[in-house]
């Protein structure tokens, strides 16, 4: 029983003989040119392999992070930007109403009704593409949906105040419009601000080079220039028709690679500038016109004729004018330019035609500043100066998030191109590296 001992503990012991042989094998194995041609005809499988996996990996993941921004962030931005304007446009219109016959006050108006109609479905897109329920964004959002119903329910009384000839209305409309410009609109721009600044973010990040997935194809050509040469050097021929053809591929794959990430990090800065932070400034300019636009009827509402009053209106208007001036060279093609020269130029007429109207005011002529304001004719186009304005700043708004979204829908197939072309070029790599390693097999078969 004993005697079996040892041979049991050998039987044992030999099953780990081909695990300690195997270094031994392989270093054996490579130690002779068919074998040492396999090792590196392998080698290079797996580097070529590599280099393309990297590229698809990459691409996969910067495509599904397109998609987000496309389908989902810069939509939720654009709902906020909607909404920040559809609640600037709907105080407007409830305090320009409560001047207007008392039979089409705020709260019978269409345009009143249509901006909380768009107010209502932009927050509720708004609030629907945010994940995290306890985020700040969420919080605005809750903060506004609590808000806007009070401020609705005092413009109606203003409204209801107003058609009975009742001098209450004005201190309703007064307080509901200090509610919306001091509440409800301050969160709307934060809302705003913090979205659109996710999309500016994450725009710049999708633009920048992947240079996880450019290492691997430099990594790649590098090894077949090495192995191109051993091979040259260690048969004593020329170079190896196959390793040189799968070189220059992947020279390409690397050139193309390089320029296309070159050229998508140089149209992602200009898109930043061109499409993403114009957007946000016209946003800004066309809410600061109509907060102006506001304060103005409201000075005839209180009946203020203050120089102050004139002089706080002026610098609105300068700085809009100044806005839109820095603007210019940023927005894509002429047309953003003539757009720009445009609402410039009627923002000019609509501080003229304030002048008039304001002079009116201070010579006690209240109906005629009334209808100044608020009406289409006369000398003083109050009216139609602002809504020309505002539908120019509009029109400026439109182009720019068109803009936007075309550059992220390019960018999206660039990606896709780009990375079909490396996966095929390494590929074809593959397919002429065994076949220029076959040759020199087959002589010592």
């Amino acid at each position: 029983m004993d005697e079996d001992a040892p041979d049991t503990r050998v039987r044992r012991l030999h099953i780990f003989t081909p695990l300690v042989e195997a270094p031994r094998r392989f270093l054996r194995f490579t130690s002779e040119t068919p074998g040492l041609l396999t090792v590196v005809s392998i080698v290079l499988t797996l580097a070529l392999l590599a280099a393309g996996g990297a590229m698809v990996w990459s691409s996969s993941s910067r495509q599904s992070d397109l998609n987000t921004l496309v389908n989902k962030t810069e939509p939720v931005s654009f709902a906020s930007q909607e909404l920040y304007n559809s609640l600037s446009v709907a105080d407007t219109v409830a305090t320009s109403g409560f001047l207007d016959d008392s039979s089409r006050t705020a709260d019978t108006r269409p345009e009143y009704r249509q901006a909380l109609d768009t107010a209502s479905r932009a927050v509720v897109r708004a609030a629907a593409g945010i994940d995290e329920p306890g985020s700040r964004p969420m919080a605005l959002i809750l903060e506004i949906q609590e808000k806007l119903p009070l401020y609705v329910s005092m413009v109606t009384e203003a409204g209801a105040n107003n058609r009975q000839g009742y001098p209450l209305g004005a201190a309703y409309i007064t307080q509901a419009s200090t509610m919306m410009q001091n509440e409800i609109l301050p969160a709307a721009a934060e809302l705003y601000d913090i979205t659109s600044s996710a999309v500016t973010d994450r725009q710049s990040t999708l633009t920048r080079p992947s240079w996880f997935a450019l290492s691997g194809l430099v990594a790649a050509v590098v090894l077949l220039v090495i192995a191109q040469f051993w091979l040259s050097a260690w048969t004593n021929r020329r170079l190896n028709p196959g390793y040189l053809a799968a070189t220059v591929l992947m020279i390409i794959a690397l050139a193309w690679a390089g320029a296309s990430a070159l050229t998508t990090w140089n149209a992602g800065s200009r898109g930043v500038t061109g499409a993403a932070q114009p957007l946000q400034t016209l946003t800004s300019l066309r809410i600061n016109a109509q907060q102006a636009r506001t304060t103005e009827i409201l000075g005839l509402v209180q009946r203020d004729a203050t120089q102050d009053s004139q002089t706080s209106f002026s610098e609105r208007v300068a700085a809009v004018d100044g806005g839109l001036e820095q603007l210019r060279g940023d927005l894509a093609g002429d047309a953003g330019n003539a757009g720009i020269d445009e609402a410039r130029e009627q923002l000019r007429g609509w501080d003229s035609a304030h002048a008039q109207m304001a002079a009116m005011l201070r010579r006690g002529d209240y109906s005629g500043a009334v209808a100044a304001t608020l009406g289409d004719s006369g000398p003083a186009n109050v009216s139609r100066a602002f809504d020309n304005l505002d539908g120019d700043l509009q029109d400026l708004i439109d182009q720019s998030r068109g803009d936007l979204r075309e550059f992220l829908s390019d960018s999206r197939g660039t990606a896709q191109r780009t990375t079909a072309l490396v996966l095929v070029l390494s590929l074809l790599s593959i397919v002429l590296v065994i076949q220029g390693t076959r040759p020199r097999l087959q002589e010592y078969l």
